[in-house]
């Protein structure tokens, strides 16, 4: 034998033995665990050997297969688009101020259109704003303008872009959302124009999957307003139906409370209910959350806050994480620092209002208001106040659903449902049993037709299988029952390689040549038909893999590993064999 035999049999050795070390963490994961710790990579790590491979490249099985839970987001366009309007509209004030072209009071936006009013205090200069404003904002169009009232309005086709935007990032922030959560295997795609579908397999606890991807996260930096009587006017000038429902307190019992007098009641609905329509635009009324001692932090009573229209959207926050321990006044914190851009805003913002109060809102609930006591650019904490132990868990929960960023847009769970287990055992077997019975039939086929051929075809047919599998393992992909399809498709692939070449092989020896001539010539010829035949569906798995979502990529990503493995196989194992057996022991004839 030469050299070069020797060379391939050393490669084909290592190929093996890497592929039976990558599918140790598969073995034990099936195997050695418990089904209820099968996705519990840390337990997975714990039992496995010090040589074997990390335990995250596991062979891991899809939604179809092992259960989970299924949910369909929704996005608030509207709200996006609304807020969207409202930030440029306030970028507006700054930009007239700094190029000292006049003075305009803070833009109102119509939540229904989406067009910005813009009145200027000297209708001289209007004119002047209107043009600079249309020539910096060009994603707004005139709509009209009646003296000192400047009425715009975002184009259509920023309409159209800001809301695929919104949907994408949701989406990639929702992603990166379940990534830092350390679920493994998720399938997330766009469902229309304004949804997104979400696969999370193996996991049993709905709440826990609504309480982190169903928290929207939209975080705002907003003024507090200086004046909080409109409160005390309105409870005079409209008294509630039920003075015990919804009160007036002229005086806070605590440094949380918001400046009074504000109004209080146990019900947020009927509070907002309740000033609904009676507070001047552009301000704002949101409710804080007064909570209970204890692990459950019940709200015990809801208090209003009078907020302005400047603010900082959350979307431009870097990231945020939970110290762990309380800060000098013995209240748990999250820390958070800004984008650049957010830097330069919330340092415009809090330069200009020292000692003002500024309002963290999460979900238009005011987590807390401190005041600002020197300007803030690139670095911040929300405090969340004393609440003993359970507020660890709390903060980790916050500081996760920030530190993969505010989403643009409200997100409701349209849909949830638990896929059962025991679907996916029924899948499992009845898929296996294909496979198998697939692969048997095929061994016995190969066995009786081509004889001691057919058996180094097996052989190099069980090794395909295996490479697959490991090649699975190693790209952290998830099997699903179109993965299995493509499984046993590939095995008939490798074997239709295995069937050209000992065609070609009997082809020589009836056309007279030797044992040696007849399996050279064989190899040689078949090799250009089987490249290009496994090339071709190569392209075809490529192409399905980048264009198709969930199963199907699942079967394109299978198609692709197999086809890789069956050349290798078909090509290089079963000649190195084959040679051997006709070289190496110098027959004068081939089985086959």
């Amino acid at each position: 034998m030469d050299r070069n035999w020797y060379t391939r049999l050393g490669i084909i050795i290592a190929v093996s033995l890497g592929t039976l070390w990558m599918l140790v963490p598969t073995y034990y994961s099936f195997f050695r665990l418990e089904r209820a710790d099968r996705n519990n990579i840390q337990k997975l790590q714990e039992v496995l050997p010090g040589w074997a491979p990390p335990a995250n490249y596991r062979l891991s099985l899809g939604l179809d297969l092992q259960g989970g839970i299924h949910l369909v987001m929704h996005v608030d366009m509207k709200t996006a688009l609304t807020k969207r309007a409202e930030r440029r509209a306030s970028q507006m004030v700054s930009w007239v101020s700094s190029k000292k072209l006049g003075e305009i009071e803070v833009p109102t936006v119509d939540p229904e259109t989406n067009r910005v009013t813009v009145m200027v205090k000297d209708p001289a200069t209007a004119e002047a704003i209107q043009n600079g404003l249309l020539d910096m904002f060009k994603d707004f169009t005139l709509k009209g303008r009646e003296g000192a009232k400047i009425e715009l309005a975002l184009d259509e086709g920023s309409l159209e872009g800001m809301s695929a935007e919104a949907l994408d990032m949701a989406l990639l922030r929702i992603r990166e959302r379940i990534d830092k959560w350390g679920v493994a295997e998720v399938q997330i795609a766009k469902l229309g124009s304004d949804q997104i579908q979400i696969s999370l397999p193996g996991q049993s606890d709905p709440e826990q999957v609504k309480q982190l991807i169903g928290t929207t996260a939209q975080l705002e930096f907003r003024l507090v307003a200086t004046d909080s009587s409109v409160f005390q006017k309105i409870y005079t000038d409209s008294p509630p139906a039920d003075p015990k429902l919804i009160r007036l307190v002229e005086q806070g019992d605590s440094p949380d409370s918001p400046g009074a007098p504000f109004l209080e009641s146990e019900s947020r609905a009927d509070l907002l209910a309740y000033v609904a329509d009676k507070v001047p635009a552009p301000q704002k009324v949101l409710t804080h959350c007064v909570t209970e001692a204890g692990p459950k932090r019940k709200c015990l009573k809801y208090q209003t806050y009078l907020l302005d229209t400047q603010s900082v959207a959350g979307d431009l926050l870097k990231t945020a994480w939970f110290p762990g321990s309380p800060n000098n006044q013995g209240s748990y914190y999250v820390a958070f620092e800004m984008q650049p851009d957010g830097a330069k805003q919330m340092g415009e913002l809090t330069g200009k209002n020292v000692n003002r109060k500024m309002g963290i809102i999460l979900d238009d609930n005011v987590m807390s208001a401190p005041n600002i006591q020197s300007e803030i650019t690139d670095s911040g904490t929300i405090t969340f106040g004393r609440m003993g132990p359970e507020a660890k868990d709390y903060g980790k929960l916050l500081a996760t659903t920030l530190q993969s960023g505010a989403l643009p847009a409200p997100v409701t769970i349209g849909e949830i449902r638990q896929v059962g287990a025991s679907l996916g055992d029924e899948l499992i077997k009845k898929g296996t049993l294909a496979a198998i019975l697939g692969l048997a039939l095929v061994v016995l086929f190969m066995a009786l037709y081509y004889r001691v051929s057919g058996l180094v075809a097996d052989v190099a047919l069980i090794l395909n299988g295996g490479l697959i599998l490991a090649g699975l393992a190693f790209m952290h992909a998830t099997l699903t029952l179109p993965g299995i399809a493509g499984f046993v498709l590939t095995l008939g692939i490798a074997v239709d390689a295995n069937v050209l070449i000992n065609e070609r092989v009997r082809e020589e020896l009836a056309a007279g040549k030797t044992a040696r001539a007849a399996v050279d010539a064989g190899y040689d010829r078949a090799f250009w038909t089987i490249f290009d035949a496994h090339v071709t569906t190569l392209i075809a798995g490529i192409v399905l893999a980048f264009t198709g979502t969930g199963p199907v990529r699942g079967f394109a990503t299978t198609l692709i590993i197999g086809i890789i493995a069956s050349l290798f196989t078909s090509i290089v194992v079963t000649r190195l064999i084959t040679t051997y057996i006709v070289h190496g022991r110098n027959a004068s004839t081939v089985s086959v």
